[in-house]
């Protein structure tokens, strides 16, 4: 009798862990679909405590998107997007998510603009910042966050789910923000697959982790 209540015991806890993880799972649905600063929910081991909630926010590279190029479009007509980066940390911490957005112009000069979109206590303010690229940089086909299915909410949410969520549950002191990047696998060429990346790094044991998903497809690439 005693093993039987035991196994019954060890059985229900299997299930409300198993029930937990579910949950966590579709809230990484639902947050993303309803806000434009989404926050992303994983499980992070908490010592004896046992697995605790840490909410993620991001902002949205898409809805952000027009806006910064026509920044760059007044400042150059021929200006391409080359990069962009979702500056994400989690919602307990300081409410000052970024994004920016790379831009080239071929000229001459061949010369970039930075456009970072910055939330603030006020609402949503814009910055950018010229400079010249380098002689050898090619310009590289334009990247266009509007012509893909996946968002930087979608894209972090997946990355998570590929092992960004087991780094951050295995390291206590990771670097915030984060960047989450829009950009071609080799960067300053504009080269390969298109893919949304995320550097993770602790600060600490300075150990570090890159995942990579395929832009388009949300398949992880090497």
């Amino acid at each position: 009798m005693q093993n039987g209540a035991a196994e019954n015991r060890r059985v229900g806890e299997a299930l409300k862990k198993d029930t937990r993880w579910a949950r966590f799972r579709l809230l990484f649905v639902v947050a993303l679909a309803l806000i434009p600063a989404a926050a992303v929910l994983i499980a992070r081991s908490d010592g004896e405590s046992g697995a605790a909630a840490m909410e993620l926010r991001v902002l949205s590279v898409k809805e952000h998107y027009p806006r910064a190029l026509e920044v760059a479009r007044k400042w150059r007509s021929d200006a391409i997007l080359s990069r962009a980066a979702a500056y994400f940390r989690p919602s307990e911490g300081p409410k000052d998510l970024s994004i920016s957005y790379d831009f080239y112009s071929a000229g001459p000069p061949a010369k970039f603009l930075l456009v970072w979109v910055d939330e603030e206590e006020t609402g949503i303010v814009l910055e950018s910042k010229e400079g010249e690229l380098h002689p050898d940089q090619p310009l590289g086909d334009p990247v266009d966050p509007l012509q893909i299915p996946l968002d930087s909410p979608e894209a972090l949410s997946i990355i998570l789910q590929n092992g960004g969520a087991r780094f951050l549950a295995r390291h206590k002191n990771p670097f915030w923000p984060i960047g989450l990047g829009l950009e071609y696998r080799r960067t300053f060429y504009s080269e390969g697959p298109l893919v949304w990346a995320v550097s993770f790094a602790d600060r600490v044991s300075l150990e570090s982790e890159t995942i990579r998903i395929d832009a388009h497809t949300g398949e992880p690439v090497e």
